[in-house]
Order: structure tokens, then C-alpha cells, then sequence
């Protein structure tokens, strides 16, 4: 643990690492006053925390899933499995092991190393925060890089907690002479700096005039050289979130119902920010564009652009794009469950979570489940691969066995030996994010990592404003109601209104937010990883078992009443070794390295695994 914070220490005096923060050797001779006072050099030392060999791309969602151990958050829920059975299996399962935490947050690659990088990039903003009298520029300019290193700041802080629990919030340069050895904050205490960080944040963008950074041009036009910084609008749905956490049950377990109001309050500030300066939901129809094909969207509040960097064949991908798209042998790929694909409403509305909901949408005439992929919500078309649906370069998905148990010439589901062929054992795989890449399509695709849009912002105000209002009634100066808030969400997918039944209470409309946020953030930013933790829902999914959906191709003569697609379709619990665990309150966070947690004499740890 001494590690942990004392590479906030390292790199003093400054003119010592000019070499790794300005590209300039340690005998350039710059000092202090040289770096700070110049915009040049400023902006160069500062630009770090964006584009350095330590950044926070380890944060962004699609960069970090680039493990080598194929890895992602959502595989150790029951959304998905992992192709590979690797590290994700076992973890998900309850066995801890140095080999996960190292991989969450302690590789030494620039783009996996959650735990140094986010402690040389607070170290960063503390040294401009603390140097910007030096700068001279104009005042906007300061007011923009105190935006952001305040951004940044709150940023590492929170994607630390999300995955840690509070740590000690460093919110000053600490020197030689300082005390590193600091008492972690309390959840609560941490996220109200977190959520203050990006208050102050917000109120210096908008001294520069930059709640937006680019004027509202339409989807896909939005190409500001600096669109990928933070940006005011951005730093007031970060504080909605960071207080959407705060008064979840695992770090609100009185059930303040304060915190919910205060959640609900940040999130519709963000949300009148949002729309007073031009961000829209897409349409349906260019739903998909919000994460491929197009640079930037004006659903997205923040996000991180490549350009055409990626391929089929790009090792960042491995985790997420099977080996059937990639012709990496040893990519994986996520696997949706059956259970996670039930998530998805039919267009009517009817949900398909159990066999009495399934039921009763058979019953109404908006379900089948010999024909299941048919009058569903859009969004399953846009983040599931299943059998039969059309892929460029493929044709119909090939995802199926023969009537005879055989395997067909260039099937998705063809076994090799052992747990490491890469192959699912759902039936499904993942399409929302790399959508056409694959060796048969695109081989070169503009990727966007959305790591906050505008649909998280309204489902963060639905979510917060039913807990301390109920389903009907507008938060404190909103014009909008959890329920209004959800359907914005849901309009956009051509759904109806949740039916009566989930109208009625806070209780009663809970779970259908909960599911609104499972479908729509899917596979962006370890949500669903996250959620089902800050929920408290994690024990009980950890207890349920996890299904695919096996896709038979029948010989003729068969039941065309019964079998209308020539294919029998049949639940199966996934294999033993393929299921979920839960053991104990440990796995709520992922653990530091024990070697550092020896080393420090305040930090309260979490529970372990």
C-alpha cells in the first residue's frame, strides 16, 4: 500500500521528471516557474493526464477491457461469460487471486494500470491547480485548466471508488516532509469531495464559456479538435453520478432518503445543462453511431475517440472480439446469458425476466419462444448476436447445432479441446460496441468509448428521483418525474410506458429503472458491474443460475406451427464451471495488493474475498 500513495511522491523535485511528463531530458533546466508560466509548457505537462505513458485512458472503458487476461467487468456478473475460460470464470465464482487484482488495477501497461495511473494524474492536477497563478495566459484559458484538472481529479477519485471503495482523497501536492501515510474517507465523506470536485469543475468550464465544447452541429459532425476533453456540461452529470452512489444502499444503508434528493437535484441540473446547450438523444435508427462509425455524437457528454486506429486484428480487442470476427486465435469475446438477453422487453412492452412473464406475454401475443429474436426492444437488434441474424461478411449468424447433435461447416459454436477454445457456451455473442468490425467486414472502424451520454443522465435522474419522490412526482424544481424522466429512454427505443403494474409505487417501478439502465448502458464503463453492487443486489444474482439458449436446426418433416423458423430453441443451465458465486461481503470491492495494505497503518480496508 505504500506504493499506492507514494507514487505521488515520486518525480520531485519537478525538473527530475520533465523527462516522462514533458518529453524533455532532466538536464533541460527548467524549473518550476519555466513550466508554469509558460502556456506551452503548461498545457504540455498538464496534457499528460490525457496523452502521457500514464493517463486515464485506463479508465475508459473499451481501453481497459485490452487485458491479456480477457477480462471484463461484466464478465463476472450474469450478463455475460467469457468465451475463454480464463480468470474471469474464477473470479466470478468467488476465488480470488493475485492475478485479478493485479490485472484490475496494478498492470504496469500504460493503458491497464488503474492503480498508478490514477495517482500520477491526481498528482498532475494538484501541481496545476496549485501553479495556475503562475500561468500567463488569458483568464479563460486558466479558468478551462482548472476545469479540467479539478475534472480529472474527481474523475480518478470516483473510478477508484467504483471499483475499490473510498480511499484517501488526496486533494493537495504532498511533498518529502508529508505525511503519506493518509486515513482513507468514508464512502459518504469521499464521494461528497468527488461530487464537490465536479462542482468546482463545472463552475470554472463555464467561466470559460465551455459547457460545451463544440457548437451543437449534429451527429457525427462534432469534430473540435478538443472534443475529447471534459467539458462543463460533462463535470455536472459526473457529480450526479457520483452522488447517485452515494445514496445507494451500499454506501447509504440507512436509506437517507437526503442523499436520494441531493442525487435527484445533481442529476437534473446536469439534465437542464445538457438540453440548454444543444445534447439530444439519437434516434434509434443511429442509435449504434454513439459507439462506431462516427467520431462523435450529441448524446455523447464526454467520450474518447481513436480515429481509425482500430482493426479486426488490434490485441485491445481481444477480450471483446471473438476469435470467429478477429482470427485471433486466442481472443475471447463476451457471451451474452440467456438471462441477460431476457432483459430485453418485447415492443409491446412485456417483460421476459421469468416464466410468468413470459407467459403472460405469450398470452397477449408478443412472445414466442420458438421464434424468441423477433418484437423485441431495438436495442437487443443492436447488442446481441444470435443465431440467424445477418452480419457483414457472414450472412446469417451460423449458431447452431444439426438435428444429430453435429457440428456445421463454419458454426460459431464449434469445439475445439478444453475451457480455452474461445468459443461461447451461451449462444450468443456481443455486438454493441465493434458492431461490423470483424475480418469478414470493416477491417478498419472509428470507435468512440461514451463514458458519459445523455440517456446515463436522464436513467440517473429516473433512478434518483423514484427513491426520494416516488414514480409521479418531479424532484424539487424539476419538470420532469422518475417516470417521465424513464420513458425519454424508452421512447427512444419505440417502447410504451411500463405498465400499470410498475407504476405504482417506488417499490413497484424500481425494478423496471433497473432494467431500463441493464439495457441501455450495457458493456459501456462496467455499469452493470457496478450497479448490482451499489444496489445490493449482487448476493442474490450471485446465488442464481445462469442460462444460454440452445439453437437446434431441425430436418425436415417438422411442426411449422411449432417450430416456425426451422429451429428448436431450448434453455440449458450453463456448465458448472460457467456459473456464478457469491462469497461473502469481500466480493462487493476488488482488494488492494496485500504486499501494500501491510504497509499502511490508517488505510481502512475493505472486506476481502
Amino acid at each position: 500500500m505504500k506504493r499506492f500513495l507514494t507514487i505521488l511522491l515520486v518525480c520531485l523535485p519537478l525538473t527530475g521528471c520533465l523527462n516522462k511528463y514533458l518529453d524533455r531530458s532532466p538536464d533541460a533546466g527548467l524549473t518550476e516557474r519555466e513550466v508554469f508560466s509558460k502556456y506551452e509548457n503548461f498545457q504540455k505537462y498538464f496534457y499528460n493526464v490525457y496523452y502521457g505513458t500514464y493517463s486515464i485512458k485506463c479508465h475508459y472503458p473499451l481501453i481497459w477491457t485490452g487485458n491479456i487476461n480477457k477480462l471484463s467487468l461484466e464478465a463476472l456478473t450474469d450478463m455475460c461469460d467469457m468465451a475463454r475460460y480464463q480468470l474471469s470464470q474464477p473470479a466470478k465464482m468467488g476465488q480470488p487471486s493475485e492475478v485479478l487484482f493485479q490485472t484490475v488495477g496494478y498492470n504496469t501497461s500504460w493503458y491497464l494500470g488503474k492503480i498508478e495511473n490514477t495517482w500520477r494524474c491526481i498528482r498532475i492536477c494538484n501541481k496545476v491547480i496549485e501553479n495556475i497563478g503562475m500561468l500567463q495566459a488569458e483568464q479563460y484559458q486558466k479558468e478551462d485548466f482548472l476545469g479540467q484538472a479539478y475534472f480529472v481529479r474527481a474523475f480518478c477519485h470516483l473510478e477508484i471508488f467504483r471499483i475499490y471503495g473510498a480511499v484517501p482523497y488526496v486533494d493537495k501536492v504532498l511533498g518529502p516532509e508529508d505525511e503519506w501515510d493518509i486515513p482513507s474517507a468514508d464512502d459518504h465523506e469521499f464521494l461528497l469531495q468527488t461530487a464537490a470536485d465536479f462542482q468546482t469543475a463545472a463552475d470554472h468550464f463555464k467561466a470559460a464559456g465551455l459547457m460545451r465544447r463544440d457548437p451543437s452541429s449534429g451527429a457525427g459532425t462534432l469534430d473540435d479538435v478538443h472534443q475529447d476533453l471534459p467539458n462543463g456540461v460533462a463535470a455536472l452529470a459526473m457529480k450526479g453520478r457520483a452522488l447517485l452512489y452515494d445514496a445507494s444502499p451500499l454506501t447509504n444503508p440507512t436509506g437517507d432518503v437526503f442523499r436520494w434528493e441531493a442525487a435527484a437535484k445533481a442529476s437534473w441540473e446536469a439534465l437542464e445543462a445538457a438540453l440548454d446547450n444543444g445534447y439530444s438523444l439519437l434516434d434509434m435508427s443511429h442509435f449504434s453511431d454513439n459507439f462506431y462509425g462516427v467520431r462523435y455524437t450529441n448524446e455523447q457528454l464526454w467520450a474518447y475517440n481513436n480515429g481509425t486506429d482500430y482493426h479486426y486484428k488490434n490485441n485491445i480487442f481481444a477480450c471483446t472480439l471473438n476469435k470467429f470476427f478477429s482470427s485471433d486465435s486466442y481472443a475471447s469475446g463476451n457471451c451474452p446469458t440467456q438471462n441477460f438477453v431476457d432483459k430485453f422487453e418485447t415492443l409491446g412492452g412485456y417483460p421476459l425476466d421469468t416464466e410468468e412473464d413470459r407467459a403472460a406475454a405469450t398470452a397477449a401475443g408478443e412472445y414466442n419462444e420458438q421464434n424468441p429474436f423477433v418484437n423485441r426492444d431495438p436495442r437487443f437488434e443492436a447488442t446481441v448476436i444470435y443465431n440467424q441474424k445477418e452480419l457483414k461478411g457472414y450472412g446469417p449468424a451460423p449458431i447452431y447445432n444439426n438435428s444429430d447433435g453435429s457440428i456445421p461447416v463454419g458454426s460459431m459454436i464449434k469445439k475445439t479441446a478444453g475451457y480455452t477454445d474461445g468459443v461461447s457456451e451461451t449462444y450468443y455473442y456481443e455486438n454493441k460496441r465493434l458492431g461490423p468490425l470483424s475480418e469478414k467486414g470493416q477491417q478498419r472502424l472509428i470507435i468512440t468509448d461514451p463514458i458519459i451520454r445523455l440517456a446515463e443522465v436522464y436513467l440517473n435522474y429516473a433512478e434518483a428521483a423514484n427513491e426520494a419522490y416516488g414514480p409521479s412526482t418531479p424532484a424539487e424544481g424539476a419538470s420532469l418525474s422518475a417516470l417521465q424522466a424513464l420513458q425519454v429512454v424508452r421512447d427512444r427505443a419505440g417502447l410504451p410506458a411500463p405498465q400499470a403494474r410498475f407504476t405504482s409505487s417506488t417499490e413497484a417501478l424500481r425494478p423496471r429503472i433497473k432494467n431500463e439502465r441493464t439495457v441501455e448502458l450495457c458493456f459501456e464503463g462496467a455499469h452493470y458491474y457496478c450497479d448490482i453492487r451499489r444496489w445490493k443486489d449482487a448476493p442474490e444474482i450471485g446465488r442464481s443460475t445462469l442460462y444460454g439458449m440452445r439453437c437446434t436446426k431441425l430436418d425436415p418433416p417438422y411442426d411449422t406451427v411449432l417450430y416456425p423458423t426451422g429451429f428448436r430453441y431450448e434453455r440449458f443451465p450453463l456448465p458448472a464451471n460457467r456459473q456464478i458465486s457469491w462469497s461473502g461481503d469481500g466480493m462487493y470491492w476488488m482488494q488492494l495488493r496485500r504486499t501494500d495494505l501491510v504497509k499502511m497503518k490508517n488505510y481502512s480496508q475493505k472486506p476481502t474475498w
